[in-house]
């Protein structure tokens, strides 16, 4: 039997208890592989309907050079017409608002790029969801 999917002033008050309680650690956050994946899992089904795909790979590394807390890669095949995505986080954030932030910021990036078609731009789709993001309690960086 399927499970009813809740209503989304529901989920987003669901998300936003877990995200406030996440924020209490002020302290230096480092980034594992399993708070991604489990915070992932939290805003793809408040925020996305559970309709957004995981990354194809988790990448944790220093982005000094890249300037920047975190970012997707495409990597695009087009004799064969795929593509996959890649996500790559810092190693360490001021604290864990930081991380949830940042990562949130990058799934909106991951649903325009391979849900909507398009080109992951900071564009008018990007922005509209700062206020759905802030409804559940995320600040998009």
């Amino acid at each position: 039997m399927a499970r009813e999917k809740k209503p989304k002033s529901v989920r987003y008050a669901t998300l936003k208890k877990r995200v406030k309680s996440e924020y209490e650690h002020t302290r230096q956050y480092k980034t594992t592989y399993k708070d991604i994946k489990r915070i992932f899992n939290w805003i793809n089904e408040a925020v996305f309907d559970g309709k957004l795909a995981p990354f194809n790979e988790i990448v944790i590394k220093d982005l000094k050079p890249q300037k920047c807390y975190g970012q997707v890669t495409q990597w695009e095949w087009k004799r064969k017409g795929t593509s996959v995505f890649h996500l790559e986080m810092c190693e360490k954030y001021k604290n864990k608002k930081e991380f949830i932030d940042t990562l949130a910021h990058e799934m909106v990036h991951l649903y325009q790029m391979r849900n909507a078609g398009d080109t992951g731009n900071h564009n008018k789709l990007f922005y509209s969801f700062k206020p759905i993001m802030k409804r559940a309690g995320i600040d998009m960086i």
